[in-house]
């Protein structure tokens, strides 16, 4: 099932807020995507011949992401989180809390970051609907001061990964589902709530909201908010993706030659 987390220790007698605002969290709330995140982590994974062996099988997948990216996005989930398979939870969300505090951090858009609190301030409860998984999802919740949100997480098998993500896989019409399930849960209405998104694929999501907004969204989404007159809304970007996945890369590099079986 996806993934729902609240912050411990929440008193059960906190008045729930009157409605919500549901944030997609890749290209929307920040300028990374899935396959950032699965590059960094697995180039950090382990001695250097396991990060080579990774970082090879991640290669191989490369035409089937390709296809994936340009088909199905519950497709580019399942090819991504294979890449995983193998390695221990605890493992997963070690890195996952290092992605965050290191990478996506600096790259969350600083006017999503205000929007988020200006919605707050209105009485919007953020709640968070991304295809990411959990391990990477959590700490940024942390970050964010976010209580609830719905991610993709891994199935596992003995404590290690599977290569295949537990179901119902958090993309396209299973977000618009999720949404709906959280506010019948808790009494809100769906017409009251906001959405935020900057994906085609999200359509769905966006539909089953009463405010939809399109963040920086690709051709296909701005076409379809244009032609219902939807908001659209820019952010400016914090820095490049090509730039980050260079220094992502080049430190894994570094790190190896002075921290691996402790030789140069």
């Amino acid at each position: 099932m996806s993934v729902l987390r609240e912050k411990a220790g929440r008193s059960a007698h906190v008045k729930p807020r009157a409605s919500a605002a549901f944030y997609d969290l890749d290209g929307t709330l920040c300028d990374l995507n899935l396959v950032h995140s699965a590059v960094f982590i697995l180039t950090n994974m382990g001695q250097w011949s396991e990060r080579a062996a990774y970082a090879l099988s991640f290669l191989a997948r490369a035409p089937r992401l390709y296809l994936a990216e340009r088909k199905d996005r519950q497709l580019l989930n399942e090819v991504l989180f294979e890449s995983f398979q193998g390695v221990s939870a605890d493992r997963l969300f070690s890195l996952g809390e290092e992605y965050c505090e290191r990478v996506l951090i600096k790259h969350l858009y600083p006017q999503a970051v205000e929007l988020i609190r200006s919605n707050r301030e209105l009485g919007f409860e953020p709640v968070l609907v991304t295809g990411s998984p959990d391990f990477i999802v959590a700490p940024l919740a942390r970050h964010l001061e976010i209580e609830h949100f719905a991610a993709n997480h891994l199935a596992m098998a003995r404590g290690r990964a599977n290569g295949r993500m537990a179901r119902p896989v958090m993309a396209s019409d299973e977000k618009a589902r999720w949404c709906t399930a959280f506010a019948a849960q808790r009494g809100i209405s769906l017409t009251s709530c906001w959405g935020y998104a900057d994906s085609y694929y999200d359509l769905s999501f966006l539909s089953a909201l009463g405010h939809p907004v399109a963040v920086n969204p690709d051709p296909k989404l701005r076409a379809a908010a244009l032609s219902r007159q939807w908001p659209i809304i820019s952010f400016e970007r914090p820095s490049t993706i090509e730039r980050e996945l260079a220094d992502t890369l080049d430190g894994a590099i570094d790190s190896t030659g002075s921290t691996d079986d402790g030789a140069a």
